[in-house]
């Protein structure tokens, strides 16, 4: 994102004909579940602890990345019940199960791995402290099997 020095519409109003948002937080077309701050001076606190470990690659990686996720999407369920809408939590951590699961095989598949880390993806993709460890999961996926 680019850094925009303050503009003037933010006291004479937008151009004319234009949209412009003179410094807060907008969501268009979706929603945001998590931590959402905007306007000068805002900051956002996303807990560290969520990424992953980086080291192990394959289905090591794969365990680690889930394991990582479904500790902070527990701990994130534990310190704030509605920072993650229940249905999505369940489909969130089934399929994180599903991915250990997998991850213990000596050649996980990659179809059901494929189907339940977008699983994990959209249900969790809104919820901004755990993105990094939805990011963490992905990148073990890809590493393993390709482009997901």
């Amino acid at each position: 994102m680019e850094h925009q020095a303050p503009c003037e519409c933010a006291t004479a109003g937008p151009p004319p004909g234009g949209n412009h948002n003179a410094g807060g937080v907008q969501v268009v077309g979706s929603t945001v579940h998590g931590h959402v701050a905007g306007g000068a001076g805002a900051t956002v606190s996303i807990g560290a602890g969520a990424a992953p470990p980086a080291g192990p690659t394959g289905p090591d990686g794969l365990r680690t990345a889930a394991e990582a996720l479904r500790a902070a999407l527990a701990r994130l369920r534990a310190e704030q019940p509605d920072a993650v809408p229940e249905e999505d939590a369940a489909d969130a951590d089934a399929a994180l199960a599903g991915i250990l699961d997998e991850a213990a095989l000596d050649q996980p598949r990659e179809g059901p791995v494929r189907r339940r880390v977008r699983t994990v993806s959209d249900a969790l993709r809104t919820v901004a402290v755990l993105a990094v460890a939805v990011s963490g999961l992905e990148a073990a996926f890809t590493a393993l099997f390709g482009q997901i």
